[in-house]
């Protein structure tokens, strides 16, 4: 239904710029206006590269006049706000895969093999306490996501105040202009 409000309202531009339709009783179909009126808006152009380049940018200025656009804005500059939060980690888990990569040739042999039973509880132990730093940045992770989300709720929040706010204070606004015209027309003596 919203694109046919879309299609209502540019017919009704249309019709503003190039006037009523005429009436006849084999009526021109909607396509066809639709393909003159593109032809027309065409010729008009011509020449003028400035119109063009305006013409060519239309589905960008719709997207900027869509009123969701804010909100999706905001949402991207969440994300972007996460991961900048979570790219330090992830910059170091990199490296440390990397360096496991260079290493990955070295940790295949032999002399590993034979490893002493002390080392290899060092190992162990090492490695559980990976898994438990793991688990804590995972749960670290989490926490970040909720509180992003709680922002964005505040953000929200805060934002609908605002808009309360800004109503309340045109409202009060227009009572005190109200309130100066009274007054200025009770100051002004009627003139004999």
């Amino acid at each position: 239904m919203e694109a046919l409000d879309i299609l209502e309202k540019r017919i009704d531009a249309l019709t503003r710029v190039l006037g009523p339709v005429q009436d006849s009783e084999v009526g021109e179909g909607v396509v066809d206006a639709l393909c003159s009126a593109h032809a027309i808006l065409g010729e008009a152009t011509t020449g003028s590269a400035a119109l063009q380049q305006c013409v060519k940018r239309s589905d960008e200025l719709e997207k900027y006049l869509d009123p969701n656009f804010l909100e999706e804005h905001q949402q991207v500059r969440s994300k972007e706000v996460y991961l900048q939060a979570v790219a330090p980690e992830l910059h170091t888990q990199a490296e440390q895969l990397e360096r496991i990569k260079q290493l990955e040739p070295a940790l295949g042999a032999e002399y590993f093999r034979s490893i002493p039973a002390e080392c290899l509880e060092q190992l162990k132990g090492i490695t559980q306490n990976n898994g438990e730093y793991a688990q804590q940045s995972e749960l670290i992770e989490e926490s970040l996501v909720l509180a992003m989300k709680r922002y964005g709720e505040i953000q929200a929040g805060l934002l609908s105040s605002l808009d309360a706010m800004s109503e309340r204070l045109d409202q009060v606004e227009e009572r005190m202009e109200q309130r100066k015209r009274a007054e200025l027309s009770k100051d002004v003596p009627p003139k004999d």
